[in-house]
């Protein structure tokens, strides 16, 4: 086996974990009933509309989103758009009970304040840990680097872009908002921004890279 393939193949390996880390991340959210982001709540409008899982819905839209983009902007395309295209839906459906069973304390403001935070986290630590790798993307993130692209907008401000458009579609499909949908449009962006600059490092050591 070449090196370069080594190389490519060690990349790969390193943007997994954050498929995981995102999906639980998504269930932690979700589970305040507070509201999820953007993109989950649009899918959240896709499953109720057509009565399907979450995991589903998820499955579906960035299906489709990964096949449009190979054609339309195929160089942000890669094994990353792959693994959380197929990947985030099963991983959520998975830990939606577990989450469900072990964290099953009374509904109160602390304890949604604490699933918003730690949901929060932890989204924003994935996707601020696999973007620097540049193997890929999810639909979002292909949305708002796009828009960066075609526009000179950094990630951050992209993305609250995207997360505003993706906001008026869920809401057109009844999906459930509430003040978490209105902090992660406002804060995830910028907070992605930032975590990147501390996250970036030890993301191309992981994965091989040199900066």
């Amino acid at each position: 086996m070449s090196n370069k393939v080594l190389r490519y193949v060690r990349k790969c390996l390193a943007v997994l974990p954050a498929v995981p880390i995102c999906a639980l991340g998504v269930v932690l959210f979700v589970k305040a009933n507070w509201g999820s982001d953007p993109l989950t709540m649009f899918e959240l409008g896709l499953s109720n509309t057509f009565n399907i899982t979450l995991g589903v819905a998820s499955l579906v839209f960035e299906g489709s989103m990964f096949v449009l983009f190979f054609f339309l902007n195929r160089k942000l395309v890669n094994f990353g758009t792959f693994a959380f295209c197929f990947g985030i839906g099963p991983c959520i459906d998975f830990f939606t009970p577990i989450v469900d069973r072990l964290f099953n304390f009374q509904p109160s403001i602390a304890v949604n304040s604490l699933y918003i935070l730690l949901g929060s986290i932890l989204i924003c630590v994935a996707l601020a840990y696999y973007i620097p790798m540049d193997l890929g993307y999810q639909t979002s993130d292909i949305f708002a680097l796009s828009v960066g692209e075609w526009f000179h907008l950094s990630y951050g401000v992209s993305l609250t872009i995207v997360y505003l458009i993706l906001f008026i579609a869920g809401f057109i499909l009844s999906g459930p908002w509430g003040i978490g949908t209105i902090i992660s449009i406002v804060a995830f962006g910028p907070i992605i921004d930032r975590l990147m600059k501390v996250t970036s490092g030890f993301s191309y050591k992981l994965a091989g890279i040199t900066a």
